[in-house]
C-alpha cells in the first residue's frame, strides 16, 4: 500500500535555552508521514509512506532529504534550484504550549504549490493526505486543479485524508479558509477537524454541529478533535465519543493534531474501523505530547500495548 502526504517541511529551530536552538525538519503533513510510517511498523501494517514538497538544492534541503530517509519516508520532493526550504522558530511555555515565529513568504514550497504542475505528480498512491496547511501554500488556480484531481482520485478509490489544520496567519480572512477547505472536504474520504477551528471559521456552537456540518458536506468519515476532552468519529450517522488518552505531564503540545492523523491512518489502513483508528490515534497523540518537539525520538513507543493487543 502507498500513502503520499502533501506539504512543506520545514527548517526547525527549537529553543533549547535564552541562547540555543536545535536544529529539527517537520511541518504539519510531513509530521503526519513520520508519524503514520512508525505507527504502521508499530501495527504491522505494510505502508509505502512518500512526501511531496518543493525544496531547494542547498545544505539545508539535503540535510533533509536525509532526515525523511532515516524515517522511512520517501522522497517525492521537487527541487528548486534557486529556492530554499522554509524556516520556523519555537519556544514551549511552562504548559507545554507553542509559540511559532515563521520565514516562509519565499520558500520553495511556496514557490511549488503557487503554480498548478504539482498537482500532477498527485499519482500512484492508495492515500493522499494534505491539510488547511497545504491549502494556504497554494494559489487558486491551483486549489482548483487540486479539487478537480482529488475527485478523480476518490472516484477510483483512492483514500482522501484532509485535516483542516487552520492558521489564521496563513489566510485573508475566516470566510476564506472555510470556503476553501469546505471544498476539498467534498471530496474527501475523511476529514480530521480540530473544534476550536469549526468555531473559528464556521462558529460551530457545539462538537455534534461541527461534526455534522462536514458529514452534511459528503464526508463519509468525520472526525473532530477535542485536545484534552478526546475525540469524537461520526461515521453512517452513528456518533461516538473517544476520550483522550492518559498523560501524565503535557510537555509540548506541537504536532498532537498531526501525530493522531498519522496514528488513524495507519489503523485504518490497516484495517481498523474508525472509532478504534480514532483510538490507537489518541495513544499516539498522547504519546507525542509527552516528549519535546514535533518529532519524538524512535526509540519511543508510540501506541500502548492495550491498542496492540486489539
Amino acid at each position: 500500500m502507498r500513502a503520499l502526504c502533501v506539504g512543506e517541511c520545514m527548517v526547525e529551530l527549537r529553543a533549547i535555552d535564552d541562547s540555543t536552538m536545535r536544529v529539527g525538519y517537520a511541518g504539519d503533513t510531513y509530521n503526519t508521514a513520520v508519524y503514520l510510517r512508525r505507527a504502521a511498523d508499530h501495527l504491522n501494517v505494510d505502508i509505502d509512506v512518500g512526501y511531496l514538497t518543493g525544496l531547494g538544492t542547498d545544505e539545508f534541503s539535503t540535510e533533509m532529504r536525509a532526515a525523511w530517509a532515516r524515517e522511512g519516508v520517501a522522497d517525492r520532493s521537487i527541487a528548486l534550484a534557486d529556492k530554499l526550504p522554509g524556516l520556523y522558530t519555537v519556544r514551549i511555555d511552562e504548559h507545554g504550549e507553542r509559540r511559532f515565529s515563521y520565514w516562509r513568504s519565499a520558500s520553495a514550497a511556496r514557490h511549488l504549490f503557487a503554480g498548478t504542475g504539482w498537482v500532477a505528480h498527485l499519482r500512484d498512491a492508495d492515500v493522499l493526505h494534505l491539510s488547511g496547511v497545504t491549502l494556504q501554500l497554494a494559489s487558486d488556480a491551483a486549489r482548483e486543479h487540486l479539487v478537480d484531481r482529488l475527485a478523480a482520485l476518490r472516484s477510483q478509490g483512492v483514500f482522501i485524508s484532509f485535516d483542516t489544520n487552520y492558521r489564521p496567519s496563513g489566510w485573508e480572512n475566516p470566510d476564506e479558509a472555510a470556503r476553501v477547505m469546505d471544498q476539498v472536504a467534498k471530496v474527501a474520504t475523511v476529514v480530521l477537524a480540530t473544534y476550536e477551528d469549526e468555531v473559528a471559521m464556521h462558529h460551530c456552537q457545539s462538537v455534534h454541529d461541527a461534526a455534522t456540518r462536514l458529514a452534511d458536506l459528503g464526508v463519509p468519515e468525520v472526525i473532530v478533535k477535542c485536545g484534552a476532552e478526546g475525540a469524537h468519529t461520526l461515521v453512517g450517522g452513528d456518533s461516538v465519543h473517544i476520550p483522550a488518552s492518559r498523560v501524565e505531564r503535557v510537555v509540548d503540545t506541537t504536532s498532537a493534531g498531526d501525530a493522531f492523523a498519522g496514528g488513524y491512518l495507519a489503523a485504518r489502513l490497516g484495517g481498523q474501523p474508525p472509532t478504534e483508528a480514532a483510538r490507537v490515534a489518541a495513544d499516539v497523540a498522547a504519546t507525542v505530547v509527552s516528549h519535546p518537539g514535533a518529532i519524538v525520538p524512535a526509540s519511543v513507543p508510540l501506541i500502548s500495548s492495550r491498542q496492540l493487543r486489539a
